[in-house]
């Protein structure tokens, strides 16, 4: 039988084993010690600026945890810095904050090794993106760019310029495929769509009549998200009708005056585009006999409007961890000449609803 010795001593090597399979890196000691890793990185990397009671800490506690010296990092430690611009839209801007949230978290574990990066938020038009991406290449001031493409299909021969001069070039969130960007992250909005289709079907009676909403520019993604819509209701032999209605940021009032006097006759609307809030309002104006309303991504007026029933769903793509992934990969690239494993990253798609929408608030 086990007496209390045995088992202190066995809790003891568990406890010893757990810690030697830890990965302990630079921010673990830093957390356990109360100081910051841009400290522990100076002790570890000898870079002097700390004092030798700090010293004795650090090396003290990084015996005690068995840490291992990261052979990348002092690769990093060594060299050169890298400046990374980063190309999106501001709108919507809740969604854009969620993406910002990502990088900046993961730039905290980067930006000790000499990787920087600048956000750069033109106006969301195509002509302005080009004429902003074509100054990035073109300026030497940057070893790289990350960018959701306002449109991917103009983009192409900038980007490809760009990859000719060994200038590297990642997308996110939408895509420019046809060129030879580095690697994609973000959703499938052919499937975005179906899934959209899917909802409707389910959520709407015997009548089945839609309208899809994508905005003015018609960019690649809304391209996509409307052929998937499209492509599961020819395929769908319940669906009656599709309408598609475009809706103008610029001209929002105008816009929504037009888009409200064609979903009268509607059963179901599908918002490709990310105006689902300003949607909402005029639905809700359409009172007992408003149409059933599916769109994409969170905020704190779609979450209210999920909870009043005039949302049925909206459908999540995860903007922390788009914007998180797309950061590391370049990181990879850039510093360690580590290529991605693969060309595109696909985030899982979510169905949010009533029920589960508080979760998805940030």
């Amino acid at each position: 039988m086990m007496n209390a010795h045995h088992f202190n001593l066995i809790s003891t090597w568990i406890l010893r084993d757990m810690v030697k399979r830890m990965k302990v890196t630079a921010k673990t000691i830093a957390e356990q010690l109360n100081i910051s890793p841009a400290t522990v990185d100076r002790v570890l990397h000898n870079r002097g600026g700390v004092s030798p009671k700090t010293i004795k800490k650090v090396m003290e506690k990084a015996k005690e945890l068995n840490y291992t010296p990261n052979k990348s990092a002092s690769f990093l430690a060594k060299k050169k810095q890298v400046n990374v611009a980063f190309v999106f839209p501001e709108y919507p801007q809740y969604f854009w904050k969620e993406i910002e949230m990502g990088i900046k978290a993961a730039l905290e574990d980067m930006q000790h090794y000499g990787f920087h990066i600048e956000i750069l938020k033109p106006p969301h038009t195509i002509e302005k993106q080009m004429e902003v991406v074509q100054q990035i290449i073109n300026s030497e001031r940057y070893d790289g760019l990350v960018i959701c493409p306002t449109d991917g299909i103009p983009l192409t021969n900038i980007i490809e310029t760009g990859i000719k001069k060994e200038f590297p070039i990642f997308t996110f969130n939408n895509d420019s495929p046809t060129s030879k960007r580095i690697s994609y992250v973000g959703a499938n909005y052919d499937d975005a769509g179906r899934l959209a289709g899917e909802l409707l079907v389910k959520f709407t009676g015997a009548s089945k009549k839609f309208a899809v909403i994508t905005d003015e520019q018609d960019t690649f993604q809304m391209k996509q998200k409307r052929r998937g819509f499209e492509a599961f209701s020819l395929e769908n032999n319940t669906i009656d009708f599709v309408k598609l209605l475009r809706y103008d940021n610029q001209n929002a009032e105008e816009s929504l005056a037009r888009i409200k006097s064609n979903i009268t006759d509607v059963d179901g609307v599908y918002v490709a585009c990310g105006a689902l809030a300003e949607i909402s309002v005029i639905v809700k104006e359409l009172g007992e006999n408003r149409p059933i309303l599916i769109g994409h991504d969170m905020s704190n007026s779609i979450y209210q409007y999920l909870q009043e029933d005039i949302v049925t769903a909206t459908i999540c793509q995860d903007p922390y961890y788009q914007g998180n992934l797309a950061l590391r990969l370049a990181f990879n690239y850039l510093m360690l000449n580590k290529a991605p494993d693969r060309e595109e990253h696909i985030v899982k798609l979510e169905i949010v609803t009533k029920g589960n929408a508080k979760y998805y608030l940030q």
